[in-house]
C-alpha cells in the first residue's frame, strides 16, 4: 500500500494547495491520500485571527473532497502540542507498518528538510516528494535532492506538474 502524506498549516488551504495535490495524486497514485493540517505548526507562528485548528480541518474537507483517494486527518490535531512530521510518521507506521510512506512537501520546506526535527527518521521511513512553485526552483530541488540521497539514502520523487503560484500568507 502506498500513502501519500500532505501536511501543513492550510491556513487556509487555497488554490495551490489542490493544485499540488491533484498532480501528486495523478503521479503517485497512492491508495490512499491523507490530508493532515497541522495543530501548531513548529517553523511559524499563525497570524492573530487565523482560523482554530477545527477550522482548518473542516476547510480540508471541503476543499479536498475532490481528490482521489483523499482522506482529511485530524491526527496532529488529536495529539495537541507542535505537530511534528516524525511524530506522525510513527503514528502512521504503526497503523500500516508495511505501507510506503510518501511525504509531499513544498520546496521551502525541501531545501530545509534535513533540519527538521529527527530528520534522519524521516529521510529514512518516508520517500519524499517535493512540489516546484516556480520553474527556477527545480535546479535547486535536484541538487538537495542529491545532497540528501547521499547524505542519508533518501528516496526521493519529484512531482513534476506546472507550477501554480498561491500563498496562504498572501491570500
Amino acid at each position: 500500500m502506498r500513502i501519500a502524506i500532505f501536511g501543513g498549516s492550510f491556513n487556509p488551504p487555497h488554490l495551490g494547495h489542490l493544485h499540488s495535490a491533484r498532480a501528486a495524486a495523478e503521479q503517485l497514485r497512492p491508495d490512499r491520500f491523507l490530508v493532515i493540517p497541522d495543530h501548531e505548526p513548529p517553523h511559524k507562528l499563525l497570524a492573530e485571527g487565523s482560523p482554530s485548528p477545527q477550522q482548518r480541518l473542516e476547510m480540508c474537507r471541503l476543499g479536498f473532497s475532490d481528490i482521489p483517494n483523499a482522506e482529511v486527518s485530524g491526527i496532529e490535531l488529536a495529539r495537541g502540542g507542535r505537530s511534528y512530521t516524525a511524530d506522525t510518521l510513527r503514528e502512521i507506521s504503526a497503523e500500516a507498518p508495511d505501507a510506503e510512506l510518501v511525504l509531499l512537501v513544498g520546496t521551502d520546506m525541501f531545501l530545509s528538510i534535513d533540519r527538521w526535527y529527527d530528520a534522519a527518521y524521516i529521510l529514512q521511513r518516508a520517500v519524499i516528494a517535493p512540489f516546484q512553485r516556480s520553474p527556477e526552483e527545480l535546479s535547486a530541488i535536484e541538487r538537495k535532492a542529491e545532497e540528501l540521497k547521499t547524505n542519508y539514502g533518501a528516496r526521493v520523487e519529484i512531482i513534476a506538474s506546472e507550477p501554480f503560484v498561491a500563498s496562504s500568507t498572501s491570500i
